[in-house]
C-alpha cells in the first residue's frame, strides 16, 4: 500500500518546546512497536484509514505517538480538526458548539473517507474517546473499529476534586459565566520529567502538545452531555470491534470506566488491556510504547 496519508484536516499550531522534545520520546515508542514483531515488514493494507481523535479543546499532537506508529505499520491516518471542539489557534475565547455537533462532524468526514477507504476504524483519547463512541452509538455500521484510550464515561478519578458534584451548578447556571477550568498538575502525567515539560510550556502558551491550559465552561458543559448520552445509549448499539486502552492510575477516570464499557458494549470483537505506569494521557505517559503496540496488532487483527 501507499502509506501516503490525508493531508491534516487542521489549522496551523504555534511551534512547542514540548512537542520538538517529545520528539525523540516519542521517535522511540514507536520504534519498540515497530520492532517488536509488529509494522515493518508486514503486508501493508490499502483499505483502511485510521482517524485520530484528540481530547477535548486540543490539538492532533496529543496523538503523535499512536499517529506515527499506525503509519508506519502501513495504515493511512487522518487527524481531525472539529470545529467547536478542538482548540482554535486564531480565536481568542473558545466557544464549544454542540456536542451532536461533533458527531455530525465526524460521521460525514467518515463518509468522504469511504469513497476512498473501505475500512475506517476511531482512535480517540480522552473525551475523542467518547466522540468516537458517539459516532459508533449514532451509525454503528459506518464505522469498522474502534479504539478507546483513556474513556471518561464518569470522572471518577484520584484527582476528580471531592466537590465535583457541586459542578453542573458551573456548567447549567449562570455562575459558569464567572468560571473557567484550569489544568494543573499533574496534567494527566505520571512521567515526572515530561510533566515538568507540559508545566513549562502551558506557562508559555495556551496549547501544549498535552492539551489547553484552560476549558471553557461551554466545552465541559457539552462533553458533560455527551457523557450522559452515552451512558444511556451505549448499551443499545451492536458496536464494531473495540480495544479500550486505560491507565490502572488514571487520575481523571477509573477502571470502573472500563467496567463499563465491557459491561454495555455489544460488540463482537472485544479487546482491553490495563496500563499500569501512566496517568490519563497514556499517548504520552510511560506505557506510550505499550499504547502503540496494541492499537498496531488490534488493526492487525480486524476482520
Amino acid at each position: 500500500m501507499s502509506s501516503d496519508s490525508p493531508p491534516l484536516n487542521l489549522p496551523p499550531v504555534e511551534p512547542s518546546a514540548t512537542q520538538e522534545i517529545f520528539a525523540g520520546l516519542q521517535s522511540n515508542a514507536v520504534e519498540d512497536a515497530l520492532t517488536s514483531g509488529l509494522g515493518r515488514g508486514q503486508p501493508q493494507s490499502s483499505d483502511m484509514v485510521v482517524v485520530l481523535l484528540h481530547g477535548l479543546c486540543s490539538s492532533p499532537q496529543e496523538l503523535l505517538s499512536v499517529d506515527e506508529a499506525v503509519k508506519g505499520a502501513g495504515y493511512a491516518t487522518v487527524s481531525m480538526h472539529i470545529p467547536g471542539y478542538s482548540f482554535e489557534q486564531t480565536k481568542n475565547k473558545q466557544v464549544a458548539k454542540s456536542f451532536q455537533g461533533w458527531i455530525d462532524f465526524v460521521e460525514g468526514e467518515v463518509y468522504k473517507l469511504k469513497a476512498k477507504y473501505p475500512r475506517v476504524v476511531l482512535a480517540g483519547i480522552s473525551a475523542g474517546a467518547n466522540v468516537a463512541l458517539g459516532v459508533a452509538v449514532k451509525n454503528s455500521a459506518l464505522i469498522d473499529g474502534l479504539v478507546l484510550m483513556s474513556t471518561p464515561l464518569i470522572l471518577d478519578g484520584w484527582n476528580i476534586p471531592f466537590y465535583h458534584f457541586l459542578f453542573p451548578l458551573a456548567l447549567y447556571t449562570p455562575i459558569g459565566w464567572l468560571w473557567n477550568y484550569e489544568e494543573k498538575p499533574p496534567y494527566g502525567l505520571k512521567n515526572e520529567r515530561i510533566r515538568a515539560w507540559v508545566a513549562k510550556d502551558l506557562k508559555a502558551r495556551r496549547l501544549s502538545s498535552a492539551g489547553a491550559s484552560v476549558l471553557e465552561v461551554s466545552h465541559l458543559r457539552e462533553h458533560d452531555k455527551l457523557q450522559k448520552h452515552l451512558l444511556k445509549s451505549m448499551s443499545s448499539v451492536t458496536a464494531p470491534p473495540t480495544l479500550v486502552l486505560h491507565a490502572s492510575e488514571d487520575e481523571v477516570a477509573s477502571l470502573e470506566n472500563l467496567r463499563f464499557i465491557q459491561m454495555n458494549w455489544k460488540t463482537p470483537i472485544f479487546r482491553c488491556h490495563v496500563l499500569e505506569n501512566s496517568y490519563h494521557m497514556i499517548s504520552w505517559d510511560n506505557d506510550r510504547a505499550e499504547v502503540c503496540k496494541r492499537t498496531v496488532e488490534f488493526l492487525q487483527e480486524l476482520p
